[in-house]
């Protein structure tokens, strides 16, 4: 029997950042601080510090897939939650998540670079992935990256005819005017929000809003509302950021 104050858990799969600005700290962390346990699953090691990134090193597809298996065999999981990949083993361990579990939420984060701009995960393995997702989270440059288009307008369209219900495109990497536009695009609908540009650049803001839709939806919001509630909570998270190194800031996700 489940205990009364039984937390819903969300299962995580993202890469390792030793400096514990991204990744699965992020998730772990953010989850944590909205009510959720984080089942976290390591897709891959990497060096970098706040700075830049220097390797990534995948987990192998076999151990990543038999920690899954475990972990469903034991939890009953109300979220999953898919950052870096590193490599296709880890993909295809995803596919099968969603696969097996075809009715449980599946927050898709295409983390495919570095916000100094290295390369980290190939495009070309998320592909199998977008119709399998029910939301999909990429900043803008992502977003060009997976439809081949230029505005956020056109590469939703696209994102969508591969099969992605619900697309939510941010601007954190391209504000104008001192101001950054998110949007939220699903079927014929799109919501737009738009928020202060903060000073600074952050490093795990992406990981910590995608962490943050899954842990709406894991406690029963609908999918605009726990964009919108993630968004304050990003924000929130940015206005606390600190600098424990000599590159970017981190955010403050534990209030």
């Amino acid at each position: 029997m489940a205990h009364k104050d039984q937390k819903p858990v969300v299962l995580c799969l993202s890469g390792h950042d030793p400096g514990g600005g991204a990744g699965i700290q992020a998730d772990i962390e953010t989850l944590a601080a909205l009510g959720c346990h984080a089942a976290p699953l390591v897709s891959c090691l990497t060096e970098q510090d706040s700075r830049r990134v220097h390797g990534v090193h995948p987990v192998p597809e076999t151990l990543l897939g038999q920690q899954a298996q475990r972990i469903l065999d034991d939890y009953r999981i109300s979220v999953i939650k898919v950052g870096l990949l590193g490599g296709p083993g880890a993909a295809r361990v995803v596919r099968h998540l969603a696969e097996t579990l075809p009715d449980i939420p599946l927050v898709l984060d295409p983390v495919l670079a570095s916000g100094a701009g290295q390369a980290m995960s190939p495009a070309d393995i998320l592909g199998p992935l977008l119709p399998l997702a029910s939301l999909i989270t990429p900043n803008r440059r992502e977003a060009r990256e997976l439809s081949g288009e230029t505005t956020p307008d056109d590469c939703a369209r696209v994102l969508s005819e591969k099969g992605c219900p619900a697309i939510l495109i941010t601007g954190a990497d391209e504000s104008e005017h001192g101001r950054l536009t998110n949007s939220l695009y699903r079927e014929k609908h799109i919501r737009h929000w738009q928020w202060p540009k903060l000073p600074g650049s952050y490093h795990g803001s992406g990981c910590t809003l995608a962490s943050a839709v899954a842990a709406g939806l894991a406690r029963g919001k609908d999918l605009e509302a726990a964009v919108d509630a993630a968004q304050h909570y990003t924000w929130n998270a940015l206005q606390r950021a600190f600098q424990p190194g000599r590159g970017q800031l981190l955010p403050g996700r534990c209030p």
